[in-house]
């Protein structure tokens, strides 16, 4: 097979405007070598990957609907993996494990969580996530897990408004939620 089966790139190849003089010295086929290595380049810079916002935007979107709950995985995933210096990077951590969570997919959930703790332990959703982490130990039934990632909530972020809520749970593991503040049936005030 020879260049000049195909005229275009024949044309291009033997054309003196696109050669130096150094390289219309080059073999015919050295020249076609070149030419497709510069058109495969061409191509596969034609196909760069999504940006970081476009990724973000699609997974944040995702997981506002229960069945694309399997998409905002995928976006955010890719965001992440793609771009992990982005500054959302703690956001979208959050809303993964959120996702994982509320597909039962729970140790991929705590993971996530605990990546973002890790990685962002002064962002904004690192008191949550080790809120979460509690909470959803205490949902297995996994008490001393539960006790454990609440009482981090206490120590970790003193100053999180879910330091109560992780006191609280606290001192509930165990119960059901309705047992948690019993109410006073002998309150007359309820029969008005």
């Amino acid at each position: 097979m020879e260049p000049k089966d195909y005229p275009g790139v024949y044309l291009y190849l033997k054309n003196p405007l696109f050669w130096t003089e150094r390289s219309r010295n080059c073999p015919m086929g050295m020249r076609a070598v070149i030419l497709t290595l510069t058109l495969l380049l061409g191509s596969v810079q034609g196909c760069s990957k999504e940006s970081a916002d476009d990724l973000f935007s699609k997974g944040e979107v995702a997981t506002h609907d229960e069945s694309s709950y399997p998409q905002a995985e995928t976006y955010l995933s890719r965001f992440l993996d793609e771009y992990p210096d982005d500054p959302r990077v703690d956001l979208a951590l959050q809303a993964i494990a959120r996702v994982l969570l509320n597909q039962n997919k729970t140790e991929q959930a705590i993971n996530r969580y605990e990546e973002l703790i890790r990685r962002f332990p002064k962002s904004r959703y690192s008191d949550q996530a080790q809120f979460m982490i509690g909470y959803t130990y205490d949902q297995q039934g996994l008490l001393d897990k539960a006790r454990g990632a609440y009482q981090k909530v206490i120590d970790n972020f003193p100053d999180s408004e879910l330091v109560d809520d992780s006191k609280i749970s606290i001192a509930n593991l165990g119960k059901p939620p309705e047992a948690w503040f019993p109410m006073d049936t002998t309150d007359s005030s309820l029969d008005k």
